[in-house]
């Protein structure tokens, strides 16, 4: 019996996602520590810092391992530390909480197609890790008064069953029933997301100086601010009003922190999370005017991921991910 296989395919993917991951979420560290003012938002972000440090040597190890050339990533020629302030500290916690939420949930995935020990012991801590970044953020930001939840409703007084298929109904009729607890969640989950990102993205557009990227940046602002406008739509019919984070401040700085390439990778990977989102929102909607929405938005977010990447492309900066061997190509 072999005690010591090789990576299988999903192993090898996910490993080398989450170096690319992690070595960018270092370099936005780094500039979130030089410029945060509120010490314990500083502790928490130099904590988030020491985990993908610690995340990388243990995926960079296992690279080493297998004689698998490591990746280049992102690294400190991709980071100015001496750049002025772009963020509040209050946007520095809510980007550290939608990523900390993001990365247990990524986490828990690849931890679902790993085998190897070595994988599992990687994905299992990992998401330990995550969930406690989570934690720490979560309980901060209530000490700060700072922290958004998604909507109260009220709760049921009695076990009902669906009675009609009207139930599901939602396009071509105006007597809509209410949201169900688990749509309210998605559609929150959402609205937040993508005013995270579009604060990133304004904020972004203002410090580069290319003009390829400043467009395509600008477009994504455009983009998410659509999906929160649909998605708040739905919610506001259905007398539903989500607490919408407001102090996330950008300075007037015109000073990149970062090079064009880390803020494309920014986009790549908002858009990626944002699809994912929204694909679980589909999944977990009854009413057939929320999966049409839900639809269409994919639809539009994966046409802007697809322009990102043909940029990233023709600058140089996309790395290739691990590819099968192309057979067909072999045996002509």
């Amino acid at each position: 019996m072999d005690h010591n296989p090789n990576l299988a395919s999903s192993e090898l993917g996910s490993i080398w996602g989450s170096y690319m991951a992690e070595s960018l979420n270092i370099c936005l560290m780094k500039h979130f520590i030089a410029n945060v003012e509120d010490p314990d938002i500083k502790e928490i972000v130099q904590f988030s810092k020491a985990l993908s440090e610690g995340h990388l040597k243990s995926v960079t190890s296992i690279f080493q391992q297998e004689g698998i050339p490591i990746p280049q990533g992102y690294t400190d020629a991709d980071v100015n530390e001496e750049a002025p302030r772009l963020f509040s500290d209050t946007y520095y916690l809510r980007f550290l909480q939608f990523m900390a939420r993001t990365g247990a949930s990524i986490n828990g995935m690849a931890l679902g197609t790993s085998y190897r020990e070595d994988t599992l012991a990687y994905y299992r801590a990992a998401i330990n890790e995550s969930t406690e970044l989570y934690n720490r953020v979560i309980n901060l930001m209530k000490v700060k008064g700072i922290l958004v939840r998604t909507p109260y409703m009220n709760y049921p007084t009695k076990v009902e069953f669906i009675e009609d298929d009207s139930f599901l109904s939602g396009i071509l009729t105006t007597n809509k029933r209410s949201l169900l607890a688990i749509e309210i969640n998605h559609l929150s989950n959402n609205i937040e997301a993508n005013a995270i990102g579009r604060t990133l993205m304004d904020a972004l557009t203002q410090v580069t100086a290319s003009n390829k990227v400043k467009q395509h940046l600008q477009d994504g602002y455009k983009l998410a601010t659509d999906v929160i406008k649909t998605l708040q739509n739905t919610l506001d019919k259905n007398h539903t009003y989500s607490p919408f984070p407001s102090d996330s401040t950008i300075t007037d700085s015109k000073v990149a922190p970062f090079s064009d390439k880390i803020m494309m990778g920014l986009s790549s990977i908002l858009s990626t999370i944002s699809m994912g989102m929204l694909g679980q929102g589909l999944a977990a909607s009854m009413r057939t005017d929320l999966i049409a929405s839900y639809t269409q938005l994919i639809a539009k977010v994966g046409k802007y991921a697809s322009t990102g990447a043909k940029i990233a492309i023709g600058e140089g900066w996309m790395e290739k991910p691990p590819q099968t061997t192309d057979r067909n190509k072999l045996q002509k």
